[in-house]
């Protein structure tokens, strides 16, 4: 079996540039086009709320006084309410639907080998029982200090498979 490592498994699922080493014309860009977009969302809901619920508090600024700019927001009021329930039952239907799917009907395969996975529980077993005693002393012991020489090298477990 060929050993892999970390790394090139990271490079060969991770490809977000953003989140890399470097890359700075990406993150300043990416931050940007984030904020603004946030601005873009902000601004219309604080201008409507403003000039209509908060219309009597002068504490905010207003962008509307005019009464046609509230009867149109309260005209349009019945039409956001059913679009969002219309939206959330079609999402929770999409939903439901979509985990069914996923439950029932993609294949489910074991991507590891359970004979092989057996063995690695044993000898690991085995080699904490030989380090650190047996597994019922190890499961219901409430304080332990580890020797010096029971600490693990970085690769023991690793060679313990490979046997």
């Amino acid at each position: 079996m060929e050993k892999t490592e970390k790394k090139d498994v990271m490079q060969q699922y991770v490809t977000d540039k953003y989140f890399t080493k470097g890359h700075w014309w990406t993150k300043i860009w990416q931050t940007l086009v984030a904020i603004i977009g946030w601005i873009c969302v902000a601004i219309p809901v604080y201008w409507t709320i403003s000039s209509t619920l908060l219309a009597n508090n002068p504490r905010f600024i207003h962008a509307w006084k005019y009464e046609e700019g509230k009867t149109l927001f309260y005209f349009f009021d019945r039409f956001f309410i059913f679009a969002f329930i219309l939206i959330a039952i079609i999402v929770i239907i999409s939903t439901i639907h979509n985990n069914h799917r996923v439950k029932q009907h993609i294949s489910k395969e074991r991507q590891y080998d359970e004979e092989q996975l057996a063995i690695r529980k044993r000898r690991l077993n085995n080699f904490y029982t030989t380090r650190f005693g047996q597994e019922t002393f190890r499961q219901h012991v409430k304080h332990y200090t580890v020797d010096p020489e029971q600490n693990l090298d970085v690769h023991e477990i690793h060679k313990l498979y490979e046997d």
